[in-house]
């Protein structure tokens, strides 16, 4: 009874304060629309121009255990890329834009944040640092502001280079992130673009103007707005109005946090769904793992089946250095 209320809580929170307006910005790919997040899926860059939600307080309450289910999105008509893209660069992370703790109040709202269609190639040492922190800021400043909505995304006109095996899904230069705050009493919004790398300068320095993001993407962020009201709160980020500290961690929420069970969510989890099952696979699914050509594709078939992963070691002409590159994208099971 007690995650009945909860959830009941939070769904008519969440309905009641995102059907203000239309938050959605322009979209230039394909619209997807999950359970308390839309996106706008890029399929020449395989990852979302932007991701849109809104954002309030009882949403911040972490109620279920973190349980990770890296997933293609069946919503995406020309397929999303897989987690063994991602895999396939160890020196990026599959980013969430849609960051997993901001729906840790429901499981299957946790659950579709680990879509693929909500995932861009952060290099580890900004996704586990800057962006981290940033995540961090924007749960603080929708829990001081009693909400927010949120848009962000890569910089697909800036990108250089891909990743990826099945799919080749390009690397952005930067990222960006609107918060919004709309209410009767107070209309505010402020930006941040931040560079994929590694960086020591403090959040303020990468605020910028709504307008800059506009001008670097190609978006129309909050077209709904009246044309006053959109140059009044897009052509400049007033600091001043936003706390950039980080006081809170639990937002009120005090009881044991739980597992999630099959019960719980609507949406299934296999974390192997995007790997290669090497005692199965075709031999054209084979070749399509890095430094796997035809020769060694079908001296994989030739001594299968394989009690485990490792035993693939012992397939003439792969060594080492191959198997460490496509160990994270087969399985056996």
């Amino acid at each position: 009874m007690r995650k009945l209320i909860i959830i009941y809580f939070l769904l008519f929170s969440q309905a009641t304060y995102s059907q203000k307006f239309n938050y959605l910005p322009t979209s230039n790919g394909e619209l997807i629309k999950h359970t308390y997040y839309s996106l706008s899926y890029i399929e020449k860059h395989e990852q979302p121009e932007w991701v849109a939600y809104y954002l309030s307080p009882d949403m911040l309450k972490k109620v279920y255990e973190r349980k990770d289910s890296f997933k293609a999105d069946p919503s995406v008509s020309t397929n999303s890329a897989t987690y063994a893209d991602y895999k396939s660069a160890p020196d990026f992370d599959a980013g969430h834009l849609l960051p997993c703790r901001q729906m840790q109040f429901d499981c299957t709202s946790m659950s579709e944040t680990f879509f693929m269609s909500n995932m861009s190639p952060q290099r580890s040492s900004f996704n586990r640092h800057k962006w981290a922190y940033l995540e961090k800021l924007e749960r603080n400043m929708a829990w001081r502001n009693n909400g927010l909505y949120v848009v962000t995304g890569p910089v697909l006109t800036r990108v250089s280079g891909t990743i990826g095996v099945s799919n080749k899904i390009s690397i952005p230069e930067y990222y960006y992130k609107v918060f919004l705050r709309y209410d009767g009493t107070e209309k505010k919004a402020i930006a941040f673009i931040l560079p994929n790398r590694k960086e020591g300068k403090p959040f303020e320095k990468y605020v910028v103007s709504v307008d800059s993001v506009e001008s670097l993407t190609g978006i129309d962020f909050f077209p709904a707005f009246d044309d006053i009201l959109e140059d009044k709160l897009e052509a400049y980020s007033d600091k001043s109005k936003w706390s950039f500290s980080n006081p809170n961690a639990n937002f009120g929420y005090t009881s044991e946090v739980l597992k999630c069970t099959s019960a719980d969510a609507t949406i299934e989890v296999d974390n192997n769904a995007d790997l290669i099952n090497i005692n199965i696979a075709s031999i054209s699914d084979l070749q399509s793992l890095p430094g796997i050509g035809a020769s060694k594709a079908q001296a994989i078939i030739d001594m299968r089946p394989f009690e485990n992963i490792e035993n693939i070691l012992n397939v003439p002409g792969i060594g080492q250095a191959t198997y460490t590159k496509i160990k994270g994208m087969i399985t056996i099971k």
